[in-house]
């Protein structure tokens, strides 16, 4: 990689460089017709779910469950809905158990929120278990790690649960979030609809104007174009933080969702993850999983050290900015969650999207051998 690259890992910018794929003709069907609403973003997704729980259950039930290892982006719109939260646990490799899941839910619980992480699924689901036991809690599955693999596999939906989906954190959309209702769950007649069908046009436009300066950055790697490229993607952050607003999301994004060329981008993060695995020489760095499964489109390359802090300020001096999933959000009780704690100090993702190959790869491996 030469001085001039723009790096490895940080935001996506609208241009192929900054890891855009697109095609004048339309490479995403709709996969579930009539069942998808589409939203601002992820939180936005998550809140459309949450308000049409509370308006249907009519039970005075405000008791939501939450994985113990999330982001605190997540846990805001449950809050905002005026929802209290309580976690339930997550195993080290990332794995959640029904059962325990289920032992924890009790008469004042109106949804769970169940997680995939890095595009590798979970081994069991809860709805038999929550069906059986629970039948009036709804499970809110967050399949965004999962859209890669799902779109592979030709479907966007969850028999038993409401599926949401952030495209945005897998290439350059502006703004979009999915929710994917269930048949069994809801009949067409009672699928919610956005009583505001106006945009949330102050986040989508930063995020527009700072996608457009990363793709100029792309192709003019230069360090105070970098800076100005984040600022409007930290402005739109920013507003989404103090308020999520369920809204729909930009007729801009929803082109370029179905204009998307997912099987490029598939092929692309598949090819680098294995090759990471295949040539990986640094022991004391783990990867959290050591197989590529067919069927699995993974969102990144994560990895567990001790010395994490240390090992992102080393890749950041070779122009790698690996991001971190995820910081522990102050309402998940660390000493209640020990394994997901101490994964939250170690855990470091590196990139291997579809603006990079192989070439690229061998940077990270040297990279790593240098520490």
């Amino acid at each position: 990689m030469k001085a001039s690259d723009p790096g490895i890992g940080s935001e996506f910018g609208l241009s192929r460089a900054g890891g855009y794929r697109y095609s004048f003709s339309r490479c995403v069907p709709d996969l579930t017709p009539d069942r998808v609403s589409y939203v601002a973003n992820g939180r936005a997704a998550i809140g459309l779910a949450i308000r049409h729980l509370r308006q249907t259950a009519g039970d005075g039930r405000d008791r939501a469950l939450l994985p113990a290892y999330l982001c605190h982006s997540m846990i805001q719109p449950f809050l905002e809905h005026g929802l209290r939260i309580d976690f339930y646990p997550v195993a080290d490799d990332l794995s959640i158990r029904p059962r325990a899941v289920a032992n924890r839910v009790d008469d004042s619980t109106l949804v769970v929120l169940w997680m995939h992480y890095f595009g590798f699924g979970q081994p069991e689901s809860p709805a038999p278990v929550l069906g059986e036991e629970r039948p009036r809690v709804t499970v809110i599955d967050d399949r965004t790690h999962m859209l890669g693999t799902d779109l592979r596999a030709g479907l966007l939906l969850s028999d038993q649960s409401i599926a949401l989906y952030s495209p945005r954190k897998w290439g350059a959309f502006p703004d979009i979030g999915l929710v994917a209702w269930p048949d069994k769950l809801l009949p067409s007649e009672s699928l919610p609809r956005l009583t505001d069908r106006s945009y949330d046009h102050h986040f989508a436009l930063w995020r527009l104007v700072g996608l457009l300066l990363r793709a100029l950055y792309f192709a003019l790697p230069v360090e105070s174009l970098r800076r100005h490229s984040l600022r409007p993607l930290r402005k739109a952050d920013a507003l989404l933080d103090r308020r999520i607003r369920v809204r729909k999301a930009s007729p801009v994004s929803q082109f370029l969702w179905h204009h998307w060329k997912w099987a490029e981008i598939w092929r692309s993060r598949r090819t680098n993850f294995r090759y990471l695995l295949e040539n990986w020489a640094t022991p004391e760095i783990r990867p959290l999983y050591r197989e590529l499964p067919d069927s699995v489109c993974p969102i990144g390359f994560p990895v567990r050290t001790a010395d994490r802090e240390e090992l992102r300020r080393h890749l950041i001096s070779r122009a790698i900015f690996p991001p971190i999933h995820w910081v522990r959000p102050a309402q998940v009780p660390a000493q209640d969650f020990p394994g997901t704690a101490a994964l939250a100090e170690e855990e470091l993702t590196i990139p291997i999207d579809q603006r990079y190959g192989l070439g690229q790869m061998d940077w990270i491996l040297e990279a790593l051998c240098q520490i």
